[in-house]
């Protein structure tokens, strides 16, 4: 069922992308849409999260959970540690800043904040190692697993590894890691979207995109 799976979504993706890669400037005109989409939220602020119905409202209580978030804390302190002064400039963003609703599933969106392919070791170490503290064993094999397909995408798409591979995934930290005010975490890349808010012990994992 597994290996059933995997084929059905490599055999979407090579689809997905045999359309993105036609002649002409497609994917040129696509990326600059993305940008002019970014530019637009400053005039489009936040109101909540939307459904057909309308504005869903009410959907996250503040309330205590009773479960630590003190590990998510240290191992974002610990991966804001690893960087470089100009990589972590990159990477931290206000917590109400608009870069949390800056993703998008498509490969050739252009990005913030510090990408796994530009991390030595130590970086790409201390990254996963937030996820790990973040995301259950089995949402970390899945985003594991995601980036592992991403490059073999590349590897159906003539060794494109430029445009797919397993380290384009980009990190944001909204806000100071806290253990009583809001902030956050973003892994953004193709297929693999993760918006993560703490406030307090108290987690809400929206938008996700796997």
């Amino acid at each position: 069922m597994l290996r059933y799976t995997l084929a059905t979504t490599l055999a979407l993706l090579t689809a997905s992308t045999a359309a993105a890669q036609r002649p002409g400037d497609r994917a040129d005109r696509m990326r600059e849409r993305s940008q002019q989409i970014d530019a637009r939220l400053a005039d489009d602020p936040y109101v909540g999260i939307h459904a057909s119905s309308g504005i869903q409202r009410g959907l996250y209580r503040i309330e205590s959970t009773g479960v630590s978030t003190e590990p998510v804390r240290l191992a974002a302190e610990k991966f804001l540690a690893a960087l470089s002064a100009e990589q972590r400039a990159r990477t931290t963003f206000g917590v109400d800043d608009d870069e949390w609703r800056k993703w998008m599933n498509q490969h050739f969106y252009v990005r913030q904040g510090v990408g796994f392919d530009e991390m030595d070791e130590a970086q790409r170490e201390a990254a996963f190692g937030l996820m790990r503290a973040s995301l259950s064993a089995d949402g970390l094999k899945l985003s594991r697993d995601i980036m592992n397909l991403n490059r073999t995408l590349g590897e159906l798409n003539e060794n494109n590894f430029d445009e797919y591979n397993e380290w384009l995934y980009w990190i944001t930290v909204m806000g100071e890691p806290s253990a009583d005010q809001p902030w956050g975490w973003q892994v953004d890349g193709h297929h693999l979207i993760i918006n993560y808010f703490v406030l307090g012990d108290q987690v809400v994992m929206t938008p996700l995109f796997d």
